[in-house]
């Protein structure tokens, strides 16, 4: 039974796969090259820097697989790499490997030969191998096991509780995919990366313990399980876990405000939703895979200023973002297809990946901070128009780049022979002079207006982790609003722990000793003004009750 759902789900993943490889229409896009020595066909990810085993050459019933090959270290094995090697009895796994895929091993003599396998669970290394489908009850995975292969524990329909150590870095997609019998997983400090559909119909699974370490959570990484399906679960149609959010129902609808505190959202997380406007809060440093692939009626994401990566499809759908100054790196199809005509580039921006803008046809040009060091094939310039046998065609729609002479703006402008306009020639604009003098124009007084009122925060929260103050409202402001927080009246502990963003929302920083009293926060906003009104400042005193 293993065995046959093995196969179905690899073909599925082969599947999904294959649709993902950009293609051009002049030459198939392959950012790797077949390469042979005497003992193993391999991939060899120059621009990326690492080597993925293919194929077994040779013919020694011993193996081991080195820690670097052509001077790159070898990280990955394909499916089946030992496809029709029945010959082979031992296996050697560098420490380097981070990922094996499923039935890499399943034809040697190794994998057969039962007395290799430890308690149902064959491990080479600290690599774990495979589960045996008739284990049951808890187990355990090995300590210092860093890699799980892709499927391991599929169909072990008799596991009830799965511990995992942290050294494990990375649970592979469908890992523990119909194990109904599975109640409790828990995960130790150090796991950082739930794939997709990993506990995918455990339909018992009820008990799930993640660790801090957790940035990132797969598609469906818990759907069919019974903490997925227990309503208690869900707060205002979200499904989190502490600092995670995993799911948004599909019936919500406007706009949501992902709860403060969040710091890691879910691949798909508004998947087929129903909302408009999406607003992130402070402490999330990536948009994540698809991040509104398929949201039904999005129309913008309010960006917070702490975000630095736009993962794969986590804008496509939307034509116009504001992106902030911190963003440093631009995923692989971040914008595919996406409606935008212009787009502002954070000036400490220093990576635009592969087809990152691809399919963006209203985008007739783009200007490239010189921050930029690497910027991926097809990044700009191009769109898909179909598919032959070899996979998608793309053509190029050309565009005019804008940016610094020796920069990777110019490199990339050269390569694809697009217009380049050198920034450092451009003229500078002389004013028209004229000899009608300038009118007077009589600015208002701002209409600003402030208030507050007291935060209250509880010591025993405070000292476990931060805590989001909102005690300001400002009204009736004419031009940008910009808050500070002045030394001078504040309490000086209160002070140094403080931070104010472009919102007025406070952040007090856990303090691990907080003391119960009533403290100051003096807080200066200024609104700028405009071409009608003058610019005004009002100070005021936040009161923080510690309870």
């Amino acid at each position: 039974m293993k065995k046959t759902i093995s196969i179905i789900l690899s073909v599925i993943m082969l599947i999904s796969v294959f649709a993902a490889v950009p293609l051009t229409a002049d030459a198939v896009y392959i950012d790797y090259e077949i390469r042979k020595n005497d003992t193993f066909e391999y991939m060899y990810y120059k621009d990326e820097g690492y080597v993925c085993i293919y194929t077994y050459l040779g013919k020694d019933a011993e193996v081991v697989i080195p820690e670097t090959i052509d001077g790159l270290p070898v990280t990955s094995a394909v499916p089946e790499l030992f496809t029709g090697c029945d010959f082979v009895t031992k296996i050697t796994l560098p420490d380097t490997m981070t990922y094996v895929g499923e039935d890499a091993f399943t034809d040697t003599a190794f994998y057969k030969n039962k007395k290799n396998w430890e308690n149902g669970v064959l491990y080479i290394g600290s690599v774990l191998v495979a589960a045996d489908e008739n284990i049951e009850g808890e187990y355990k995975i090995k300590e210092g096991t860093t890699v799980i292969e892709h499927l391991a524990f599929v169909g072990c329909e008799k596991l009830t509780k799965i511990t995992i150590p942290g050294t494990v870095k990375h649970i592979p997609e469908k890992t523990f995919c119909f194990c109904s019998s599975l109640k409790t997983a828990v995960l130790e400090n150090g796991v950082e990366f739930i794939d997709e559909m990993a506990f995918k119909n455990c339909a018992e699974l009820s008990d799930i313990r993640l660790p801090k370490t957790i940035n990132r959570i797969g598609f469906d990484a818990f759907i069919g399980t019974a903490f997925y399906d227990n309503d208690y679960n869900w707060d205002n149609g979200a499904l989190y876990y502490d600092n995670i959010l995993i799911a948004v129902d599909t019936e919500c609808k406007g706009c949501f405000v992902i709860k403060e505190g969040t710091t890691v959202l879910a691949d798909y997380a508004f998947m087929e939703t129903n909302v408009e406007k999406i607003v992130v809060p402070e402490g999330i440093k990536r948009l994540p895979y698809a991040f509104i692939n398929n949201c039904l009626w999005i129309k913008s994401i309010e960006l917070n200023n702490d975000l630095e990566e736009l993962d794969t499809y986590s804008v496509d759908m939307l034509d116009n973002v504001n992106i902030p100054q911190s963003v440093k790196k631009i995923n692989y199809r971040a914008f595919f297809q996406s409606e935008i005509t212009e787009i502002t580039l954070p000036d400490n921006l220093e990576e635009i990946g592969v087809e990152a803008f691809l399919s963006c046809e209203k985008l007739k040009e783009v200007t490239i901070p010189a921050s930029v060091k690497k910027i991926g094939h097809e990044a700009f310039g191009y769109s898909m128009t179909g598919m032959n046998n070899e996979g998608y065609i793309t053509s190029k729609d050309g565009i005019i780049i804008k940016g610094y002479p020796n920069t990777a703006a110019e490199a990339y402008a050269e390569l694809n022979d697009f217009e380049f306009v050198d920034l450092s020639k451009e003229p500078e604009t002389e004013p028209v002079k004229s000899d009608e003098p300038e009118p007077v124009v009589t600015k208002k007084s701002n209409p600003l207006s402030v208030t507050v009122k007291t935060a209250s925060v509880k010591a025993k929260k405070l000292r476990s982790k931060k805590q989001t103050l909102k005690p300001v409202t400002v009204k009736n402001a004419q031009g940008k609003v910009a808050y500070k927080l002045v030394k001078k009246g504040s309490t000086a502990k209160i002070y140094k722990l403080a931070k104010i963003n472009s919102k007025g929302v406070i952040t007090l920083s856990k303090w691990k000793k907080a003391k119960k009293g009533d403290y100051k926060l003096k807080i200066s906003i200024t609104a700028k003004g405009n071409g009608n009104y003058k610019p005004k400042t009002v100070n005021k005193v936040v009161k923080v009750k510690i309870k």
